[in-house]
């Protein structure tokens, strides 16, 4: 399926479960959407143009795959994120502040789980985000905010890191 949108609103389930290809996605919507299990694949979803992203925010993000897609400037705060996919994607400026990546089983105990894997994080925004015993490797790390977020336990092998806040 192959999608061009420009400013919609997408509404909750209208791609859940759905694999979608080569699609442009210029300032949409996403806030709220169920986008559990969904695929993205050599999707756009920054404007060059405009220079925005697309909002993600308080979507759910559950088990959800993006593999070669422009991420860059989207805002993903307060996602709820567990499994997510990112690979080989742009995502330079994207906002994660307050996305849960995390399974809570009590108040004290929880497991993360994110595949974020050979993609330029940039300027990114993890401020006070846990990722924990995730898989965050060959990424790009220039410039990314990470105060008060928790890596302990996660693979950040082979990442570029220089001026890491």
């Amino acid at each position: 399926m192959a999608l061009a949108l420009v400013g919609e609103k997408i509404d909750r389930n209208r791609f859940t479960g759905e694999k979608i290809e080569n699609s442009t996605f210029f300032n949409c919507d996403f806030s709220g959407a169920d986008l559990s299990g969904t695929e993205f694949i050599g999707c756009q979803f920054y404007d060059r143009e405009s220079q925005k992203g697309c909002n993600f925010s308080r979507a759910m993000l559950k088990d959800a795959i993006f593999k070669s897609c422009d991420l860059s400037m989207a805002d993903f705060r307060n996602a709820s994120a567990l499994g997510i996919e990112i690979r080989h994607c742009r995502a330079q400026g994207a906002d994660f502040r307050g996305a849960s990546f995390m399974n809570m089983i009590t108040t004290r105990t929880w497991f993360c789980s994110a595949y974020i894997t050979n993609t330029n994080l940039s300027y990114a925004n993890f401020s006070k985000v846990v990722l924990e015993k995730c898989e965050l490797w060959e990424n790009r790390w220039m410039g990314a905010q990470v105060l008060g977020a928790t890596f302990s336990g996660s693979d950040l092998s082979g990442g570029e890191f220089s001026t890491f806040d």
